[in-house]
Formats: C-alpha cells, structure tokens, sequence
C-alpha cells in the first residue's frame, strides 16, 4: 500500500452561487449573435453579426430608410413590398464568439424556418443533418413548452 491520502472537495460552493462578477450583457448589447427579425407579413429574417446585435438592427433600419437594398435583404423586402420589420420583436436566438460556428447557427435556422426573407439559405449544410436538426429543435421545443405550461400551472396554483 502507498501512503497516498485523497482529499475530497467540494465542486462548487455557496460563494459560486450567490456571487457574480460580471452583470450580464442584455442581448443587444452582446457581440456574435445570431438574431431574427420578424416582419408584419409573418416573414422572418434570421441573420448573423460578430457585432453587437443592437448596432446591426440600426444598420437593417436605415438601410430601409435610405433604400439600400443591395446591402440588406430586410430592406429589400421592405421596399419592394412595404411591409414594416417589427422591431419591437427582434429576438437574440443564440450566441457564439466563433463565426464559422455562428454562421452554421444561422444556416440552421434560416433551414428550419422555410417562410424567411433571407436571400439564401446560409453556409451549405449537408442534407443528411437536417433531419436530425428538426429532430432535435422540435424536442427542445417541446420541452420549453411543456416547462411554460407547468409554470404556468405552478402559478394559477398559487392564487
């Protein structure tokens, strides 16, 4: 036998859970995001930045402004058809300081989400992902559902 002793300690303590040195970022102040813009007509543009996400948003909106519709497919769509963007509704979908990563993650959605404006489809994803991509979105969809729903009775439980 050695006389090799173990110490046992622990992996996270209280400290690690009450204390936080950093304020989080709201999502339009973060950089490398990838964010949709949804459209009064039901469209949705999903697009990528390595930017802040609020900054790209304001480029989309004077793009509009201006009728630049070489440099943003929102704004092509805007002008040609003159549905508005609704910006009150533009949602942080995921972050990712890589841009090849971030630029899958775009692909993905715009893949997903057939009814968009986009232009193109994103970086080339292989066919044979995307059935396990729907796959794996509708169960994370049904779990968010099914944790809302028993939120939700949680609270009505309450009152």
């Amino acid at each position: 036998m050695s006389d090799l002793k173990t110490v046992r300690t622990p992996c996270c303590c209280c400290r690690s859970h009450l204390v936080r040195p950093k304020d989080a970022l709201e999502p339009g102040k973060q950089e490398g995001v990838v964010y949709k813009i949804p459209c009064e007509c039901g469209k949705v543009y999903k697009g990528e930045t390595g930017r802040a996400m609020q900054d790209r948003i304001k480029e989309h909106n004077r793009d509009i402004r201006l009728v630049h519709t070489q440099t943003s497919a929102v704004s092509e769509h805007a002008n040609e058809t003159g549905h508005l963007p609704l910006w009150n509704q533009v949602k942080f979908i995921d972050r990712d300081p890589h841009r090849y990563t971030r630029r899958v993650k775009e692909a993905i959605q715009i893949r997903l989400h057939s009814n968009n404006i986009n232009r193109d489809s994103g970086m080339e994803i292989p066919e044979a992902w995307i059935p396990t991509i729907r796959k794996h979105n509708s169960r994370s969809t049904t779990k968010r559902t099914s944790e809302e729903t028993s939120s939700v009775s949680r609270n009505n439980n309450e009152d």
